[in-house]
């Protein structure tokens, strides 16, 4: 049996993760959004913080593809544009990742300057380490963590390659901050969804 949230973390930890809920819960989405919402809902209320944050990783990821397909499809309403399928053309161009979506939209003004430079850095603090299995990076990225250990490790004369992040760092990282980084995704999302 899995315990919720409410059983497992102490009460700022659960009044955050219930600001969380009551915020997802008010965002209306069509298409695929909507069942990564329903699944970060779960996983917020089981207490999964690892998975909470996969999941409002991929969200922003779908939202921003999604808002992207919008506007590709209002700027091409000729009679070719009929035969080609937004979606799939932007799936199958590998150049065009999350960034540069994401830089197109600020052009665009859907995204204003500050939003944009928070989506991506939400996605190279998240998406990359996390979605990768890179907990090295994640840690890294989020914490001072590994630069307190180069520095231990410089003063006390060990070997720097000896320096690298366990389960426990991990698991600190996490629970340190993915609630921040899960609640920047979804601001960003409210943001674009209105």
């Amino acid at each position: 049996m899995i315990r919720g949230f409410e059983e497992q973390f102490e009460k700022t930890t659960i009044r955050r993760i219930q600001s969380l809920l009551d915020r997802i819960s008010k965002i209306h989405f069509a298409g695929c959004a909507q069942y990564y919402k329903v699944e970060l809902d779960i996983c917020l209320r089981a207490g999964a913080l690892l998975g909470s944050l996969q999941v409002s990783a991929s969200l922003l990821e779908i939202v921003v593809r999604e808002l992207e397909i919008n506007r590709i499809s209002k700027d091409n309403r000729s009679q070719e544009a009929m035969f080609v399928n937004p979606q799939r053309e932007l799936e199958a161009n590998r150049s065009k990742g999350f960034k540069i979506i994401v830089n197109n939209m600020r052009d665009a003004g859907l995204f204003n300057s500050g939003d944009a430079e928070r989506a991506i850095q939400f996605y190279d603090c998240v998406r990359v380490p996390v979605h990768h299995g890179l907990p090295l990076r994640f840690v890294e990225k989020n914490t001072q963590q590994l630069e307190e250990a180069k520095l231990l490790a410089e003063i006390f004369g060990s070997n720097l390659n000896d320096i690298g992040v366990g389960m426990h760092d991990f698991e600190r990282a996490i629970e340190d901050h993915s609630l921040n980084l899960i609640e920047t995704a979804i601001s960003l999302i409210e943001k674009i969804v209105k």
